[in-house]
């Protein structure tokens, strides 16, 4: 394992701060990261993370302080200068040409040139041919646009890109908050491979379980400034939790026992083809009611048929009761449907509007007045209503919404499915890419709102958080229900099994 006193820095911080007008992003951080070195950073959504690493990465420049990357000093002017001085980012949501093929993707902007000044296809393919394989993801995928791609497949693409640029620092944002295990796997293989090279390793992620796989050290920030500075070893999840909040975290949430109400929610039959099969399933007012499976069971586009989204070609639907045909999604919220989103980057957030408009922007036909114009003060209260109760951090309402953590803009999300006030709330994957302190806040509301009789559907992959908030959890699989779990039969095992189609 690699330690501090056995390596040369190949990138070193002092004194580092930022401020986006009144908010403090970042006070007085500093660190070293060692060449070969594996350096996780620790944090909540609005720890300052992000303007860390877009710092390092010539996206922001720092207010104060200094940065030296192999020795010589290190202040970017641009994403392409850091890159072209070694420092290389693959951020949590992927950015990249989506009409353009893979291998397009991987040389843009240094793409081989012959003698007269053309592209060398022949060369740029080899290269990409050979890197693939290097990396144990299938070549095959180099003549595809990026759009078709799966997310899983885009990220495998960008960290290879990130790879081949030679870096001398890789910094990886929440590298596998999409991936599969398997794909997991060959990224930490990857990272040990660089690792192994010389290439420092600055490794972001909320996933206390990856520290052992992808760190010989970790940093914590909290508030923006640093609150830890210990080797893997001791990574205690008690201690981590403490640093990153300031206080004991009970990481338990607090729950009464469900008194189910009415039927909100009723298919009986739903088919909708390629997608789900004969799909019978109840949620009811007061209940939190989880939808598990692996990636393609279904479980998306069963909530996407709900919201009206997919069209059914045979079974029914019944809302409080009433039969639920939407033509789209206006008609589900007319029925009090409340849907929020697995991608909040493209299909959530407003982003050229601030964290007020963001909340209110279902509501605005109640806030009309006479004439058309908007009831500002009515709109203000409601949005710091919100932000009050879900501790959104948001210095004034006013803040722009990318200004915001990503935990936060989930938050804000969340804040804007409530104010509707539903009859039945759809969450799909309501905490990815989320850390715990703030995971623990959304499920902790999460169950309360089940609590005060609104009915609750939860679709997610992460297993241990349906059975801390679930009452009931229906497991898909190839589009069906492969069995409905509650009370003592609802354990992690039963889970599995049915998620993989084993007899009890």
């Amino acid at each position: 394992m690699t330690t501090r006193s056995d390596v040369r820095p190949i990138l070193s911080v002092s004194g580092l701060c930022k401020s986006f007008g009144a908010t403090t992003a970042l006070t007085d951080v500093a660190f070293t990261l060692g060449a070969g070195e594996r350096l996780a950073v620790l944090g909540e959504n609005g720890a300052g993370k992000s303007t860390l690493i877009k710092i390092i990465a010539g996206v922001y420049p720092p207010d104060r302080g200094e940065m030296t990357l192999d020795g010589a000093p290190h202040r970017p002017s641009s994403p392409g200068a850091a890159l072209a001085g070694g420092v290389s980012v693959v951020y949590q949501e992927p950015s990249f040409f989506p009409r353009l093929s893979v291998l397009e993707n991987l040389y843009v902007g240094r793409e081989p040139r012959d003698r007269a000044g053309q592209v060398d296809w022949r060369r740029m393919h080899g290269r990409g041919e050979e890197l693939f394989r290097r990396l144990d993801v299938p070549v095959e995928l180099l003549s595809r646009r990026m759009d078709a791609l799966s997310l899983a497949e885009q990220q495998l693409a960008l960290i290879a890109r990130a790879v081949d640029v030679e870096a001398k620092v890789l910094i990886l944002d929440e590298p596998t908050s999409i991936l599969t295990d398997a794909e997991v796997r060959r990224l930490f293989l990857i990272v040990q491979r660089l690792s192994d090279a010389g290439v420092g390793v600055l490794y972001i992620t909320h996933r206390f379980e990856e520290l052992e796989h992808v760190a010989d050290r970790f940093i914590v920030l909290k508030d923006g400034r640093l609150a830890g500075d210990l080797p893997a070893s001791a990574a205690d999840h008690d201690r981590i939790l403490e640093m990153m909040s300031g206080r004991p975290v009970n990481a338990a949430i607090s729950r009464s026992a469900a008194r189910p109400g009415p039927v909100m929610l009723e298919t009986s039959g739903l088919t909708v083809p390629g997608a789900v099969s004969d799909v019978d399933l109840t949620v009811r007012g007061g209940e939190v009611v989880g939808l598990y499976g692996l990636v393609g069971a279904g479980r998306t586009e069963l909530a996407l048929t709900v919201f009206g989204v997919l069209r059914p070609t045979s079974g029914t639907m019944r809302v409080d009761g009433r039969p639920h045909t939407p033509r789209g999604p206006r008609d589900a919220m007319a029925a009090g449907i409340a849907y929020l989103p697995e991608d909040r980057k493209t299909l959530g957030i407003f982003p050229g509007m601030d964290t007020l408009s963001n909340i209110t922007a279902v509501k605005l036909p109640e806030l009309l007045g006479r004439l058309g114009v908007i009831r500002r003060a009515e709109e203000r209260k409601l949005a710091t209503t919100w932000i009050d109760r879900l501790r959104i951090k948001a210095s004034t309402p006013a803040f722009p919404v990318t200004g915001l953590s990503g935990g936060h803009q989930q938050k804000t999300l969340f804040a804007r499915q409530l104010a509707t006030e539903p009859k039945i709330l759809i969450l799909d994957e309501p905490t990815r890419g989320i850390d715990v302190a703030t995971k623990t806040d959304i499920q902790q509301r999460l169950v309360e709102v089940a609590r005060e009789g609104t009915a609750v559907l939860a679709v997610s992959s992460d297993l241990p958080e349906l059975l801390a908030v679930s009452d009931r959890v229906y497991v898909m699989r190839e589009g069906r229900v492969a069995a409905e779990l509650s009370g003592d039969d609802l354990t992690e095992d039963a889970v599995l099994r049915a998620t993989m189609g084993v007899n009890p």
